[in-house]
């Protein structure tokens, strides 16, 4: 009967050691300081890969989505490059268009203008022709009142005017004898003016030819006009 109750209390004992050590090998597997699962292996558990297996899609599509934001940033800094060098391009093309429009300003007022010269001009020659037509007709006295209210350069123009009309008829001028109608010290420079006006509308390559023309003129008694009233300026100051 002793030997009996002996055993019992070895297998208790046996059973609370055993039982003392599951405890403290599951907390030791708890705290993680062994893994159990490497040691037995009937107790590795197939529910944390069932579980893992199922996480990772999620993961792979956020890994996706991340490297989708990434491009969308890159295509992003690359659609505000071009939308910079665009930008530039427009001003660039935007100065180009001013600059040629003020080209064209520039150009349409100098045609402008040079219409508006060649109006005038015409207009002034036609006034000079009319009143070269008028002087010639009408008595010298009334010419030379007339003449006394021009400028030296319209009358340059008139008087010469007046000879060509003569040259083209056929006809003496009366420039000269109205010359002797006018003060001396103005019928100088006139016909001072006049040889210079001359020699001006002539082409350079005759000049020679002009000077011919002059000595001509000179020689027709014009200028003894006004030479005559030069010397009698000169002789009485």
């Amino acid at each position: 009967m002793g030997n009996f109750s002996d055993k019992i209390k070895i297998v208790y004992l046996t059973f609370v050691i055993f039982f003392a050590l599951g405890v403290l090998a599951y907390l030791l597997d708890t705290w993680g300081v062994i893994n159990m699962e490497e040691y037995v292996p009937f107790l590795e558990e197939e529910s944390p890969l069932v579980a893992e297996d199922a996480d990772e899609p999620g993961l792979l599509e956020w890994e996706r989505l991340e490297k989708e934001q990434i491009r969308i940033e890159e295509e992003r800094i690359k659609l505000e490059e071009e939308r910079l060098k665009l930008e530039e391009t427009l001003a660039a093309i935007k100065a180009k268009e001013e600059e040629l429009a003020t080209r064209e300003r520039g150009v349409s007022e100098e045609r402008q203008q040079i219409a508006e010269n060649k109006a005038a001009e015409f207009q002034r020659a036609e006034m000079i022709r009319n009143m070269a037509t008028r002087m010639t007709n009408m008595p010298p006295q009334d010419a030379v009142a007339i003449m006394a209210g021009f400028s030296n350069t319209d009358l340059v123009d008139v008087l010469l005017q007046m000879e060509a009309n003569a040259v083209q008829a056929g006809q003496q001028s009366i420039v000269p004898f109205l010359m002797t109608l006018l003060p001396r010290e103005r019928a100088a420079l006139l016909g001072t003016l006049m040889m210079d006006e001359e020699a001006r509308r002539l082409p350079r390559t005759d000049i020679g030819e002009a000077d011919s023309i002059q000595n001509d003129v000179a020689t027709d008694g014009e200028p003894a006009a006004i030479e005559d009233g030069t010397g009698d300026a000169n002789a009485n100051p």
